[in-house]
Parts: structure tokens; sequence; C-alpha cells
């Protein structure tokens, strides 16, 4: 028995990263997994492994921006499974550069899917939670949710308008037996945070000096934070509600190394 047996949870942005890394943890951990994500073409061999392993796990492509889509998604999990007991709003993405350099339409990507994502899915399956009186919905921030980087402005504003929805869901709903929690990773080994290397012009001496900026002198894996995912989702963090988990190898507990 794993400590979310047979929790039914869907994780958006599971087709790598992060959200893959969080289904193969909670599934292992015996929980029903729905993943999404906006490419069939990588989402299902994703959950395929998870199922190879041993796992219990469906894909179902969409766009976390699409309104009608996610609806749909939430409404085929209710209807095959009977509830949601798990919500992890984690699909993002970034768009590189100064503010000044930022266009409206890198503007309302980034937005769209960090926070409106964010948005709709909570609020889809927020009925279904409060009807059975139980639920736990994890939304995926970052430390920049609470500091700021010169070149991912819009990055920065919706992860920080994560946070401030997740404080409002959790002293909204807590009395419904509803927890709400921000994770706040720092860096990460993932495909996005390479992206994030590589707009540098000297990608590895960049992530070089990024690790070295960590007390710990290194950056995190998708499985230590995966784990911590597991945790927020579990009965023993039930009086976690509210707030966020900082993930992020003590680099915020300093001004500079001397």
């Amino acid at each position: 028995m794993g400590r979310l047996q047979d929790r039914v949870a869907l994780v958006t942005g599971a087709s790598r990263g992060i959200g893959r890394a969080i289904a193969a943890d909670f599934a292992a951990e015996g929980a029903i997994v729905v993943g999404t994500g906006r490419h069939a073409a990588t989402g299902l061999p994703a959950m395929a492994e998870i199922v190879a392993g041993g796992g219990r796990a469906r894909f179902l492509e969409g766009d976390v921006a699409d309104e009608a889509r996610v609806q749909e998604i939430v409404a085929t999990v209710l209807a095959d499974h009977g509830r949601i007991d798990i919500m992890v709003n984690n699909a993002a993405i970034q768009r590189e550069g100064r503010l000044a350099e930022q266009r409206t339409s890198d503007f309302h990507d980034v937005v769209n899917t960090n926070l409106l994502g964010t948005f709709l899915f909570c609020r889809a399956v927020l009925p279904a939670m409060v009807t059975q009186g139980s639920g736990v919905i994890i939304n995926v921030s970052s430390v920049l949710g609470l500091v700021g980087d010169p070149v991912l402005p819009v990055y920065c504003a919706t992860k920080a308008g994560i946070l401030g929805l997740t404080r409002s869901i959790a002293i909204a709903y807590a009395d419904r037996g509803v927890r709400a929690v921000g994770l706040c990773p720092g860096d990460v080994d993932t495909e996005l945070n390479q992206q994030y290397f590589d707009s540098q012009p000297d990608p590895a001496a960049f992530r070089s000096r990024i690790e070295r900026e960590y007390p710990v002198r290194r950056i995190a894996t998708v499985e230590e934070i995966a784990r911590v995912a597991t945790f927020l989702a579990s009965d023993d963090a039930s009086f976690i509600a509210g707030t966020h988990v900082l993930v992020d190898g003590g680099i915020l507990s300093r001004i500079y190394e001397v």
C-alpha cells in the first residue's frame, strides 16, 4: 500500500520534466494517474513507461489554456474514475528576454499556459473536490515567484500569480476539505531549464556558474521535486495549506557568497 493508494491524480505537463517525474512517483505510491500535455507523441510514451513499470497511468491530450478542453478532460476523469483526489498544475513555458524585448504575443503565450491554465484546472476540479469533501491542489510555482530574473519577467509574474491564486483557493476551500499548496523549485535539470541555459552566449559555462551559486553546488533532479510533491499530496501533509514549499537547495537563504 502506497501513500497515495487508489487516489486519482491529474497532472498537467506530464509528458516530460517535473510533471513526468511527479506522475511516475505518484503511480509508484499507488495513485491512478491521468497525465495531460499538448502532444500525444511525447505524452503517450511517458505514461506507457509508467504502466510498463507496474503503475496505473493514462494520457489525455490537451492545451491547458483551452477552456473547453480543460472541462472535457476533467469530465472524462470524473466519468471514468468517479473522483479527482489530487490536481497538480505543472504545465509551464517561458520566453527569454528582458522586458523591453518582450512582445505582447510572448506575454499572452506565457500567461495563458502558466497562469490561465492553472486557473482553469483549479476551477474545473474544485466542484468535484468540494462534493467529495476532500482534495489536494498542488500548484507548481518557482523560486522565481518570489524573486526576479532579468530575462524572464513574464515567467516571474506568472509564478508569483500562481502563489496568490493558491493562497486564495486555500482560504476559500479549506473548510470544505480541500488543501491548496504551492511548490517552488529552484533550478531543475529539465528541458525547460536547459532552454534557459541555451539562451546564453555560453550555455555550459552559464550552467556551471548557476550551479556554483547554489550552496549545494548543483541543481535539482526531477525526482527530488517529485518526492516533495508526493509528500504534499499525501496525508502526511494534511495540515499544510495556503503556503508554498521551497525546494531550492538553499539558494534563497543567502545574499552573496564571501
